[in-house]
């Protein structure tokens, strides 16, 4: 099974929030204060990654069991 292009996608997807997060970091340091906008966001931020943390590690937890193909009806 080809499963490459999936972790390809992912980890770009993981460098680009990578990225966004530093951008967030420098603003917060050189822009602007954290707002309690921001706190709340944060926070929003930090409990959806939590989830992909626990969904990403239970992947190693699945069975192969794949779904049997239909059977056609009697004519």
């Amino acid at each position: 099974m080809n499963t490459i292009h999936h972790y390809a996608a992912l980890l770009a997807n993981v460098n680009a929030m990578q990225s966004r997060l530093n951008a967030l970091g420098y603003d917060f340091k050189e822009t602007a204060p954290i707002t309690p906008l921001d706190e709340q966001l944060i926070d929003a931020l930090v409990a959806t990654a939590t989830q992909m943390l626990t969904d990403a590690a239970a992947l190693k937890l699945v069975l192969y069991d794949p779904t049997p193909p239909e059977e056609e009806p009697a004519p």
